[in-house]
């Protein structure tokens, strides 16, 4: 597992994740365009096999074409209800995600609202949250006062507020323990605890 952080247009720096799996190395996020370089170097570093588009935001997919161009038969995957706003943006998805599928040892959860198709991943012990959640003290949290570590993105930012909210119960019927960030620090120990504690917040 490894986790980095890419500078953008914004303080807070972007997340994305590389996971080795027993079936590929997968790349989560793709970054927003102005992260293309960051990026591509951090993608052939690792020769990855796969790049995930947690979701169909422009700070998750702006970075396909660069990763395309630098990675030789790259598979790009994204969710499957979510494909159509890579596509208008020009970008093909090799791989639409659903799921009744696993995908190179990695379990995809609906959890729509941020965007219609929003899904979190789940690997061996390993959430990766994409926007589904993110740090309380992020710039993208809604504002409240949230009693641990992580929070919901502000309303501005979703397709569906209350749905994004409700799809946070769906983490708790996942076993993990590192939760991994788009927004924010990752969770390493223990991170279905706060997990539950935004639901408690939530109600």
């Amino acid at each position: 597992m490894y986790s980095y952080e890419l500078e953008w247009a914004y303080d807070e720096p972007l997340g994305v994740h590389v996971l080795d799996t027993e079936r590929a190395t997968v790349l989560f996020g793709a970054g927003s365009e102005d992260t293309a370089d960051q990026l591509t170097e951090i993608a052939t570093a690792h020769g990855i096999d796969v790049a995930i588009v947690e979701h169909g935001d422009t700070d998750h997919y702006g970075g396909v074409p660069a990763l395309r161009a630098a990675i030789d038969d790259l598979d790009i995957a994204a969710p499957a209800g979510d494909v159509t706003a890579l596509e208008a943006a020009g970008l093909e998805v090799d791989d639409p995600l659903t799921t009744d599928n696993i995908y190179w040892g990695i379990t995809p959860i609906a959890a729509p609202g941020h965007t219609p198709d929003n899904m979190a991943y789940l690997y061996e012990e390993i959430l990766v949250a994409g926007d589904t959640v993110v740090s309380a003290d992020s710039p993208f949290a809604a504002a409240g006062d949230w009693s641990g570590p992580f929070a919901v993105i502000a309303a501005d930012y979703n397709a569906d507020d209350e749905q994004t909210r409700n799809s946070v119960s769906v983490l708790t019927e996942y076993g993990f323990e590192t939760v991994l960030l788009s927004h924010g620090g990752n969770v390493t120990e223990i991170g279905h605890d706060p997990v539950e504690t935004l639901i408690a917040d939530l109600e």
